[in-house]
């Protein structure tokens, strides 16, 4: 699981069959103190997330999607609030 930021959007009027009806965002990794990495996913939202949403990315079958989608991203949870314990 990857902790990230969604920064932005994918629109796309032309799309494999796979991925028609899928909403992709940009999604960049951060770590546990909110940092922003340099690290940027193309992440399909399962989970109705938005611009400046902090999510976690998980990994998804192929068989789910389309095996030609590179990272198999899926945004499968919007993180309200984050606790770290010492």
């Amino acid at each position: 699981m990857i902790l990230g930021k969604v920064i932005g959007r994918i629109i796309s009027n032309q799309k494999s069959p796979e991925l028609t009806g899928a909403k992709l965002l940009i999604v960049q990794k951060i770590d546990q103190h909110m940092t922003l990495k340099e690290d940027l996913y193309v992440a399909i939202d399962k989970v109705g997330a938005g611009v400046e949403d902090i999510v976690l990315l998980g990994e998804y079958s192929t068989s789910e999607r389309c095996e030609t989608f590179q990272d198999n991203m899926a945004i499968v949870a919007i993180v309200e609030q984050l606790q770290i314990q010492p």
